[in-house]
Order: C-alpha cells, then structure tokens, then sequence
C-alpha cells in the first residue's frame, strides 16, 4: 500500500478510527519508505520527520476531501509538510507549495468509437441535437405564440387606421374573414421561424410600438437561444 497504519494484530487499517488519530501507532507504506530515504540522504540537513494525522479541524473544513483537509493543516501551520498521493489542483495550489511530483496519473476518456452514416434522418438529428425536444416544443410555442401577436397587433393598427382616415366600412367587411387570418398566421409563423433559424429580426419602420416590443422580445429570445448552442 501507498500509505497505511496497522492495528494490534498487524491488519491494515481499513477505516479512519481511533487508531488514525493515535501517534504511537507508525505508518507504513511507498509515500514513508520514500520520506524516510530522503532523511538519509539529506546529509544532515533533515535530522528528523515526525509522523502525525491530520487535523479533526480540518476535516470539518473540508468534509469532501481529506487530502484538502492536510493541506489545510500545512497553510495554517500546524505541519510542515504533506506526504501522500496529493492531486496538484488550482484549489490548492493557492494554499501551499508543492514539490516536483514523483508520481504522474495518465487520465483517459475512454468512449465509443462514433460510427458514420449519410442516412439523412441522422443528418437532421444532428441538426435538433443541441436542444432537446421538450425544448424544440417551446421555441414552436413561443413562435407561434409571437406569430398570432404580430397579426393581432397589425390588424387593430389597421382598424385605428381606417378610424382616423374616416374609411371605416361595415363591421364584418371590415375585419378579416376566417381565412385571411389563418393565411396571415401562416405567413407569420414563417417568418418569425426564419427569424429564428437566421438569428435575427427584421424591424418594419411603420409598425405600430407594440408589435416593434413584441419583435425585441422575440429578438432577445433568439440571443438566448443562440448564447445556449
């Protein structure tokens, strides 16, 4: 083992008890063999290295992490140094010093070899990929939804329109018929799509204040849209 403490019976010590935490017990292991050999070629200069745990403090500090939890002990200066498998981390690189590493850990993400197809159902998979389809469900509402408002707010702009102007006809010739709505809606919900799919919005001069809110609006949910991919 790289590091160890053995009970009465010499049985390596699997869980942290009292005997972690009992200086008269010795550690074992590469990381002490390795500190120890530094001892006697130090010529000297190292008389003696003092085994202990670390801190019950420090594991408060840093419940997730008991290698942290030392190197905590080490910047509040309760020890002078750390020996183990210490990760070489921003976190706590900010906190000590590390000397040159003895050990280097290869990290390999292992995954699935991606096979190839020109099938174009895959094609337009790859293309909805990015958001999920519960998500593709909410941009088609809210496009539908900004659609039916633009026709909404163009036609009472048209009827206040034809008030001013004093043009104002019969009431069921004046309002569009059935039809003509659903063709606007149609040619709205494809334009608002083709804003979307173009990452912009085309802005008509002459529209009333509230459609231009209604088409910022819609431009600032394309922003998000596009900031998510």
């Amino acid at each position: 083992p790289m590091m160890y403490k053995s009970d009465s019976d010499g049985s390596v010590l699997t869980s942290r008890g009292s005997e972690y935490y009992d200086d008269t017990i010795p550690y074992g292991g590469v990381y002490i063999h390795h500190a120890n050999q530094i001892v006697k070629i130090s010529n000297g200069d190292i008389h003696n290295i003092t085994l202990t745990h670390r801190s019950r403090a420090s594991g408060i500090v840093h419940p997730s992490s008991s290698y942290t939890a030392a190197v905590q002990d080490i910047e509040d200066g309760l020890i002078s140094m750390g020996v183990g498998p210490f990760w070489i981390t921003a976190q706590r690189l900010k906190m000590v010093s590390f000397t040159i590493p003895i050990i280097q850990d290869k990290t390999v993400l292992v995954i699935p070899k991606p096979g190839t197809t020109d099938l174009l159902s895959d094609q337009i998979r790859k293309v909805l990929a990015p958001i999920s389809y519960p998500m593709w469900g909410v941009v088609l509402v809210i496009i539908t939804i900004t659609a039916l408002l633009s026709v909404w707010f163009s036609d009472r702009t048209d009827v206040a329109t034809d008030q001013r102007s004093r043009r104002m006809l019969v009431s069921h010739n004046t309002r569009r018929r059935k039809r003509a709505y659903a063709r606007l809606a149609l040619d709205a919900c494809l334009q608002k799509g083709t804003f979307f799919c173009s990452a912009g919005v085309e802005q008509d001069q002459s529209a009333s204040l509230s459609h231009k809110l209604l088409l910022f609006g819609f431009g600032f949910f394309i922003l998000i849209s596009v900031c998510k991919l």
